[in-house]
């Protein structure tokens, strides 16, 4: 429990950081207050003409003001000749930070004064000039984009005036033409600029996650082929994750300058097949049922390519069914998507591994946004009646867009959750491995020298028999009181080689007599009731050197306490009815009171790690505790 307070704490802490980064990088994605005023004489479509706005139209040549006629829907009459240049002005009264004028001008040329002060004009020759003296050309072409013009702080109460051009329509002016002044927008440039930022940041952000994501995906594919492990589905991911950064940069208002018009929609293709190459990355764990994987990413691209086709105009023109193949990858990857999430459940209910961690993470996902959702309804009115509005919107027009996307999102977070985890116990299982083999080769080589000390040990007795034998002779004739005591002597010489392992599983050998060298060089009698193992138990390498390695450290642990006076530990180890038993017995030490003393920490970590590597056999562990001795087993079936 202290362990998981201390993680949750962890945790916690670590979030708080990582939430005020994003929130202050998310930020930016939010564009400032528009404060703007529409200031065009001409109406919108479908708007009704509000009046002059203040502004007055007029002409002026040689000193003579003319005031133009209005037609009562933003157009002015009255010119003397065609192509005459005509004026607008009016008194700025709108309070803005960092004013800005935005005039959509297509062919007409242009002077900007601000009172009698020239801001901006077409026509560089005419600079010198004022309101009055002005003969402005139009363009010959029309401008991408329109003008903008900032105004100097003190632009409050003066006068704007625009000189602008009129068409060469006639030699012979008629009274039915007409002047339509540009368009006009007064608004504050911070929160234009804010609006470019906003829009680039929220395409880029995305972006460069995806790329990063991208990059991630691929360097652990790299590294682990470097282990030898081949992990192809890392690679293909890594391709649905490119296909939607794809998705997101081409919703970029910049896109088609950098790149030009397509005949198609790239932001949708790429995000559709993105949806198939994502199907593709779970059919590899679907086992059984990959192939229902297979045929929904070959389903879902196909309806992207054929609507991708259509879109080119080649196959069929603009109609009801235009419409249906265009839409139809919508409707294709959403239920797609949802058989995924449906076939997800039953594979996690038939243990497979993959799976589980992508349900469970879904589950975790969708709970949390659920949450989130409530969360908002006091603290963000409207957002959460926005996001269910559109949901039922999709499913009233029976065209998932919305649910789609949420749906997209979930299906790539829980893959994502589930790769990460696989790549974890991967390398935590490598680790294991590395950890268990380079102590499999120290209980080798300390094996070796087990069997080395024995042998010598050995050859010390056989070299001394036959002395020993004259000397019993010698003793059996002139002294036969002195005979015991001798025999006595020699069979504790005999009981002190250290024994060794033979017991027919070479991994078990390795692990006991290395353990057994340990034991002897901490002084502590080992002896050995049976030695007998199949050649081939069912635990891996890992398990095994785990399982015995503990019970033998605890052991060694155990008896090489101080307050022991004699330690020892035996061993006993063979198959019954199908089944593998291994005992360990060994000393342990006792207070004065008599009592057992409490085992170290480590014990007890081992004993856990004991008990959870015999969980797949039912947990089969006995431990006895008596006084001066501690005993535990373990029980292995064999079929």
């Amino acid at each position: 429990m202290k362990r998981i307070m201390i993680l949750l704490s962890a945790v916690l802490l670590a979030l708080f950081p990582c939430i005020l980064s994003a929130i202050a990088v998310f930020y930016y994605t939010m564009p400032m207050e528009d404060s703007s005023y529409d200031l065009s004489l001409l109406p919108q479509d479908g708007q009704e003409w509000e009046g002059p706005k203040g502004w007055t139209v007029f002409t002026s040549e040689n000193g003579e003001t003319t005031v133009l006629t209005s037609n009562g829907i933003g157009g002015y009459s009255g010119l003397s000749y065609a192509g005459q240049t005509f004026y607008f002005s009016r008194k700025l009264t709108e309070k803005l930070d960092s004013p800005t004028l935005r005039i959509g001008t297509a062919n007409r040329s242009i002077s900007v004064f601000l009172d009698d002060t020239l801001l901006y004009t077409d026509c560089p020759e005419s600079s010198e000039k004022h309101i009055g003296e002005l003969s402005l050309p139009m363009q010959e072409y029309d401008r991408a984009e329109p003008i903008t013009i900032s105004l100097p702080h003190n632009y409050m109460n003066r006068t704007l005036t625009i000189a602008q051009s009129s068409p060469l329509v006639s030699e012979t002016l008629t009274d039915n033409e007409t002047v339509y002044p540009c368009e006009i927008t007064l608004y504050c440039g911070y929160s234009y600029e804010s609006g470019l930022i906003a829009s680039a940041t929220s395409i880029m952000i995305p972006s460069v996650l995806l790329f990063a994501l991208e990059i991630i995906l691929l360097a652990a594919f790299i590294w682990g082929a470097s282990l030898g492990r081949f992990s192809a589905s890392l690679v293909v991911l890594a391709v649905a994750v490119m296909l939607q950064m794809f998705s997101v940069l081409t919703k970029a208002d910049f896109f088609p300058q950098y790149f030009g018009e397509f005949p198609v929609d790239l932001q949708t293709m790429t995000f559709h097949f993105s949806i198939g190459v994502l199907l593709m990355f779970l059919s590899i764990y679907a086992g059984r049922v990959r192939l229902l994987f297979l045929i929904l990413a070959l389903v879902q691209c196909l309806s992207t390519g054929f609507a991708a086709i259509i879109q080119t105009g080649a196959v069929l023109s603009y109609g009801r069914w235009y419409r249906f193949f265009i839409e139809l990858p919508q409707i294709t990857g959403f239920l797609a998507l949802f058989l995924s999430i449906l076939c997800a459940f039953i594979l996690w209910h038939r243990e497979n591994k993959f799976f589980s961690y992508f349900t469970q993470t879904a589950i975790l996902i969708t709970l949390g946004y659920a949450s989130f959702l409530l969360i908002s309804i006091p603290l963000i009115p409207g957002y959460t009646s926005s996001v269910l509005s559109r949901i039922a919107g999709d499913f009233s027009l029976l065209l998932p867009v919305f649910s789609l996307k949420i749906v997209w999102v979930l299906c790539l977070l829980s893959s994502l959750a589930a790769v990460i985890i696989e790549l974890l116990e991967k390398e935590s299982q490598r680790k294991i491995e590395a950890s268990v083999l380079s102590a499999k080769n120290r209980l080798t080589l300390e094996s070796y020298e087990n069997l080395r000390l024995q042998s010598d040990e050995i050859m010390m007795l056989r070299h001394d028999t036959n002395r020993h034998y004259t000397m019993l002779r010698s003793m059996a004739e002139n002294s036969p009181e002195k005979l015991c005591a001798y025999l006595d002597k020699l069979v504790d010489q005999i009981q002190n080689v250290r024994p060794v392992v033979t017991s027919g599983n070479e991994m078990l050998d390795i692990i006991i007599n290395g353990k057994l060298a340990i034991a002897a060089e901490k002084g502590i009698h080992t002896e050995i009731s049976r030695a007998s193992a199949p050649k081939k138990l069912p635990l891996h390498d890992t398990e095994l050197c785990c399982l015995i390695m503990n019970i033998l450290d605890n052991a060694i642990q155990a008896a090489s306490h101080p307050a022991i006076s004699n330690p020892r530990i035996r061993l006993d180890f063979h198959c019954k009815d199908q089944h593998f038993i291994f005992s360990c017995e060994n000393s342990t030490a006792a207070d004065s009171s008599g009592h057992k003393k409490k085992p170290a920490p480590t014990h007890g970590y081992g004993l856990k790690i004991i008990h959870q590597i015999m969980k797949q056999w039912g947990d089969m562990v006995s431990v006895q505790e008596e006084e001066g001795t501690y005993k535990i087993s373990v029980v292995i079936p064999l079929s």
